[in-house]
């Protein structure tokens, strides 16, 4: 027996010296000028590829825990146009020119209109301003669909909606009560800061397109059919105004104030964030009451007296360009698709939530 121990033990020792040799003949770690164990940091470089190789798996399943939402297009074919001639020709190639009453419209942008679109004759000037416009309006109108169902996908899990969505103590138990993801409560507050609004009713009332018609009347009437210094400079095709702070480059000056014009990256972003001025803005309240009875941009139109400080006159105009131009027709057009087109749910942008 004492025999057998004694090996036992020489075994053990024979063990440590390896250990203790090895150590020894291992290259010493530093961070900075402090020595570190080596074992502690391949532990920890095992640890985070581990974790690494669990989000990545987690986020390419299909988990609840990430809300994956629809997206209808992949990229926006855009077309980038130097003359007014180079604009008509971009048009008909692209089957943007001739255009009718449940027309299919295909997903194609102009980044901006070319400097000499006011040199154009007058009826092609307008013709070429409205099948512009067109798919702008109408990818970012199915922008705010798409947003709307996802809206009323996530409410339908409540048994009970709630009348006001509250996004402190009260969010943690809507994964409780309604089986939300976190991604979900975030998409939802999101939404609420983007269209201001918290209670239920108004935020729905808000998150709705309007008129193509209506988009058009007003884009032609504020940037004068395209040919405006706003919107051939700066993409600004409704007259939106910034109030200058102290010692900024003005535009103009009203009541006092200095202002200059919005800039904008794109067409599509000026129209973008016209949609989403009518539908959240108090002063165009009147016009989301009427839209919950009608979608007629005739109708529609009354609800923007106060865009303009000429009142019911400019409300006046606006009427009278949609019907003498049979805007309306566009109303009942479909957006196509062109070689895989950009869509999906844009979701409240930092510029948004200012």
């Amino acid at each position: 027996m004492d025999c057998l121990a004694s090996h036992r033990l020489t075994d053990v020792t024979l063990e440590q010296d390896k250990v203790v040799a090895v150590k020894q003949n291992e290259i010493p770690m530093y961070f900075g000028k402090k020595p570190i164990d080596s074992g502690m940091v391949r532990m920890v470089s095992g640890l985070s590829l581990v974790m690494l190789f669990f989000l990545v798996s987690l986020l390419l399943q299909s988990s609840s825990v990430f809300i994956r939402f629809p997206q209808r297009f992949q990229a926006i074919p855009t077309i980038e146009v130097h003359s007014a001639e180079d604009l008509l020709r971009q048009l008909k190639a692209n089957n943007l020119w001739e255009v009718e009453s449940f027309s299919e419209v295909p997903a194609v942008l102009v980044s901006k209109f070319p400097g000499d679109m006011p040199s154009l004759d007058a009826a092609t000037q307008k013709k070429a301003f409205l099948h512009v416009v067109l798919p702008a309006a109408m990818i970012a109108l199915s922008e705010v669909e798409e947003e709307r169902a996802s809206f009323e996908k996530i409410m339908a899990k409540f048994s009970q909606s709630p009348r006001r969505l509250d996004f402190g103590v009260s969010a943690k138990n809507y994964g409780r009560i309604a089986g939300l993801s976190q991604n979900e409560i975030f998409f939802l507050q999101n939404l609420c800061r983007k269209y201001r609004a918290y209670d239920v009713a108004d935020l729905r009332s808000r998150i709705s397109p309007v008129p193509v018609s209506l988009i058009m009347a007003q884009g032609a009437l504020e940037s004068s059919w395209g040919g405006s210094r706003f919107s051939l400079e700066r993409n600004n095709l409704f007259g939106v105004l910034t109030w200058n702070k102290a010692g900024g480059v003005s535009d103009g000056r009203e009541d006092g104030k200095d202002y200059s014009g919005v800039a904008y990256a794109s067409l599509l972003d000026s129209v973008r964030a016209y949609v989403l001025m009518i539908n959240r803005v108090p002063a165009y309240k009147e016009l989301r009451e009427i839209r919950e009875e009608t979608m007629d941009s005739l109708a529609l139109a009354k609800g923007l007296h106060q865009y303009s400080n000429r009142g019911t006159d400019y409300v006046a105009d606006l009427s009278q360009l949609i019907k003498s131009n049979d805007l309306q027709i566009y109303d009942q057009c479909v957006l196509g698709s062109k070689g895989g087109v950009l869509g999906g749910i844009r979701l409240a942008s930092l510029e948004d939530l200012r």
